[in-house]
């Protein structure tokens, strides 16, 4: 194989994975929400009851809120504590326990009062590996923003890789908002 060849080759294979890091982005607003008041956020603290309502390591932790926080800050939101942000930002990465999202669902409020088949319709779509982001109003702490990304995190990819597919799957989460300032 010629030189020429073999860089187009990995050209192309390096492009291929970085666009298949994750899928397209689903999403769904509370169009009643003034979503141009927004000008703060925030993210749950560590020792608040979020972090039962899944098991994350700090870890994963970190690069979900790093990924967030970057994009945020790129959209001109300033951070500011739990009770003094316009809303919250709140996430769930799917594992295999669906009895979890469930719970996760009821702490943010996400279907008030759903019915089975309505809760079907609200994970429709959700497998392992997805990641979720609600933007909560700030003031219920109820969800006014869901949206999903199946995410193709493997283990045997190193963590940058990971790092990277996280960070461009919260890009593509949030990009749907429709606030750029």
């Amino acid at each position: 194989m010629t030189k020429s060849l073999q860089i187009l080759l990995i050209t192309f294979v390096s492009l291929c994975m970085m666009s298949g890091c994750s899928s397209k982005a689903q999403t769904s607003a509370n169009k009643d929400f003034d979503f141009n008041g927004i000008n703060s956020y925030s993210l749950f603290e560590r020792d608040s009851d979020f972090t039962d309502w899944q098991h994350l390591s700090d870890f994963e932790r970190n690069r979900i809120e790093i990924a967030i926080e970057n994009t945020m800050d790129r959209h001109d939101f300033s951070y500011k504590s739990v009770d003094e942000a316009d809303v919250v930002v709140s996430y769930f990465l799917v594992g295999r326990n669906i009895a979890e999202l469930n719970q996760y669902n009821k702490k943010v409020k996400a279907c008030l009062g759903c019915t089975k088949r309505e809760l079907k319709l609200l994970n429709y779509n959700v497998r392992p590996s997805t990641l979720i982001i609600d933007i909560l109003d700030g003031e219920r702490l109820r969800s006014v923003y869901r949206s999903h990304v199946q995410l193709k995190l493997r283990v045997e990819n190193d963590s940058e890789t990971n790092r990277e597919i996280i960070s461009e799957g919260v890009d593509k989460l949030l990009a749907d908002i429709g606030l750029p300032k």
